[in-house]
């Protein structure tokens, strides 16, 4: 599943997404980089990946960030 299909699931917001993130693994993302995570003009770090499968209970894989 795609990150952006994620969130829209979930009915929150990338704003919701990212306070998630900074407070249940204390990692800083920036709405800047989900944006562009989202519209594939970055993939994310390899510790951002994993905070992100864990995060959203293995839904959102790292393949799913390719196009493959």
């Amino acid at each position: 599943m795609k990150l952006d299909e994620y969130i829209q699931q979930r009915g929150i917001t990338q704003k919701e997404f990212i306070k998630e993130l900074n407070v249940d693994f204390k990692r800083p993302v920036s709405q800047g980089a989900v944006t562009k995570w989202i519209t594939k003009k970055r993939i994310p770090r390899y510790k951002d990946m994993r905070i992100i499968y864990t995060a959203t209970k293995g839904k959102v894989t790292p393949n799913d960030f390719y196009d493959l």
